[in-house]
């Protein structure tokens, strides 16, 4: 058996010299070299018949064939051109359906062929080889058919996964909190902040997605709405941010004025300066300590506001002071038991308040009142109370530590009985003032 790769080679050789010879006018000595050729190339088929180099050559053997034969010179084997021109004819068809690779034509052009010349035409050579170049086109399709359903199912496995990815990100999307940079309380934009965050954390890991598709309509939904948030947060933040930072710096320099024009005191001694009450400093610092997460320890608007706050605080500070100065306690008009008593029960709510303090002095400063009040119990509406108390209001001088010294005024009450008697007697601080360890020492 010969080796079909030298047959290909030869035959491809004598393809060549036939092209030569039927361009220079030998179409005979062309006829013999394609006879050669096609002998090689049939033979080789019959060994290697899925090869595509024996395939391609089957091919051009058949256009030159027919490029000959539309010169009316024949090919075939024992042709000779004896075969009916209504044979020919439709040999052509089929022919021409094989170079043009229209399978379903050759072999609709095949059945008519039988089905108009039985007999001895039916086993002529160039049937034949027509037939087997048809099943060379049958292996083509088939090979291409399969190609394409293996393609398809491809095709269709990542078409899924693509999908499957697009809904796993709208989730991934879905999760982002709304941000805008638009609230206007600390909470909402510490909440936003963390919110942005993720949104360029989870845009960041989406841009390293490659995606093998369009992405879904709600996915890019998402991305789209997403990035225009991210675009405005920044800028729409810093105002936010701002707005809120200039509110209580407005407040607190609101403070520094009141306090600036409080001057009468300066020359009028009998008058006390004003001063902002420990609860009011309170709230104003635990306010900007809510809104420092908003900033950076370095942006100029925090800055700006400690800096307003500590100014407030020394101002406030001397005024407490110089107050303190002026602070004295009035003297006493309730003496005896009915005194005492008001002003142990004085000592006794300030020290619950107080355990620390060293109480100096005391004095009944507001003669006992009487009152009267009724009303319902509880909000339960059942039970309507009918009340009389003795009031008065009760300063004492008080050592908080090794350097503060205060004034408390304190409220003391006790219940008068139906019958005239009294109930127990309690107290509660009005308020405090801070007294200059000098003015304590005179009392």
């Amino acid at each position: 058996m010969e080796d079909p790769k030298r047959l290909v080679q030869e035959a491809s050789g004598y393809l060549r010299k036939a092209e030569s010879s039927m361009f220079g006018g030998k179409n005979q000595d062309a006829v013999e070299l394609l006879k050669k050729a096609n002998e090689g190339a049939t033979q080789a088929a019959q060994q290697i018949p899925d090869d595509f180099q024996v395939k391609s050559l089957l091919q051009k053997i058949e256009k030159l064939r027919k490029d000959l034969e539309r010169k009316g010179i024949a090919t075939r084997p024992d042709s000779g051109g004896s075969l009916p021109f209504e044979v020919e004819a439709q040999l052509g068809h089929i022919r021409e359906s094989i170079l043009s690779k229209d399978l379903e034509r050759a072999r609709r052009e095949l059945d008519n062929y039988y089905s108009r010349f039985a007999g001895p035409y039916s086993d002529i050579p160039q049937i034949k080889e027509m037939q087997f170049q048809i099943q060379f086109l049958e292996k083509d399709a088939e090979a291409a058919r399969a190609r394409k359903e293996a393609e398809q199912k491809a095709n269709a496995a990542s078409l899924e996964q693509h999908e499957a990815l697009c809904r796993e990100w709208e989730n991934t999307f879905r999760k982002i909190p709304c941000f805008d940079g638009l609230a206007m309380n600390v909470p909402g934009l510490l909440d936003q902040k963390q919110a942005f965050g993720l949104a360029i954390s989870t845009m960041d890991d989406y841009n390293k997605v490659n995606f093998t598709a369009q992405q879904s309509i709600t996915l890019e939904g998402f991305v789209n709405d997403v990035k225009h948030r991210m675009q405005q947060f920044e800028s729409n933040l810093s105002a936010s941010t701002g707005a809120i930072a200039d509110e209580v710096n407005a407040s607190i320099q609101n403070h520094i004025d009141v306090l600036n024009k409080d001057t009468a005191w300066v020359s009028a001694l009998e008058q006390k300066p004003q001063f902002v009450g420990k609860n009011e400093m309170e709230a104003l610092a635990q306010r900007i300590e809510e809104i420092s997460p908003l900033f950076d320890e370095s942006t100029a608007l925090l800055q700006k506001l400690r800096h307003t706050f500590g100014l407030l605080t020394t101002l406030n500070d001397d005024r407490k002071a110089a107050r303190s100065k002026r602070i004295t306690m009035r003297p006493s008009i309730v003496d005896g038991a009915e005194g005492g008593e008001a002003i142990n029960a004085a000592r006794a709510a300030l020290l619950n308040s107080y355990p620390a303090a060293t109480i100096i002095s005391g004095a009944v400063v507001k003669p006992w009142e009487s009152k009267h009040t009724e009303g319902w119990l509880d909000n339960t509406r059942t039970q309507w109370v009918v009340k009389n108390t003795l009031e008065t209001v009760v300063e004492l001088a008080a050592k908080l530590n090794d350097l503060n010294f205060s004034l408390f005024a304190m409220h003391v009450e006790k219940v008068v009985n139906l019958d005239g008697t009294f109930g127990r007697v309690v107290s509660h601080i009005l308020f405090e003032e801070q007294m200059a360890e000098e003015n304590i020492a005179v009392v």
